[in-house]
């Protein structure tokens, strides 16, 4: 399946740098696995159904937007691929302690930023088509 946004040749190591980790953490495969690189772009591509159309600046945000994207669905699973602590003979280390769930809220929240930022980008919002209201004190205020 090819890649809609993600097209250059350096976007494994940019999903990689979002996130803080090498390659021997995360891979090309694992970055381009169906359950992920596909679904990150489709997302963006529901929320920017014009993004082929886009130029510029406007490009540069869908793409870190997918970026972001990706990143954000692979975070949660990176506490199972990160060893905690290594220790041998002579040498031990531990590695920083990262919420990563709160780590890929932190990215979709980043790529929605960058949505916001495309120029033709218009945010929908749901209107009410009536409201409710209740009953008021008005009469009781009067008697005193």
């Amino acid at each position: 399946m090819a890649n809609k946004i993600l097209t250059t040749e350096t976007y494994h190591e940019e999903v990689r740098g979002r996130l803080g980790v090498g390659e021997d953490v995360v891979s090309d495969s694992d970055i381009e696995a169906l359950s992920v690189l596909p679904i990150g772009e489709a997302r963006i591509i529901k929320a920017v159904p014009d993004y082929a159309d886009l130029i510029g600046d406007d490009q540069a945000y869908v793409y870190a937007a997918a970026i972001c994207m990706v990143a954000a669905i692979l975070a949660p699973s990176m506490a199972a691929r990160i060893k905690k602590t290594m220790k041998d003979f002579d040498f031990s280390f531990e590695n920083q302690a990262v919420n990563w769930d709160r780590r890929a809220s932190q990215l979709v929240d980043e790529a929605n930023e960058f949505i916001g930022l495309i120029s033709s980008f218009q945010e929908t919002l749901d209107a009410p088509l009536f409201m409710l209201s209740g009953p008021t004190r008005e009469k009781e205020r009067r008697r005193f």
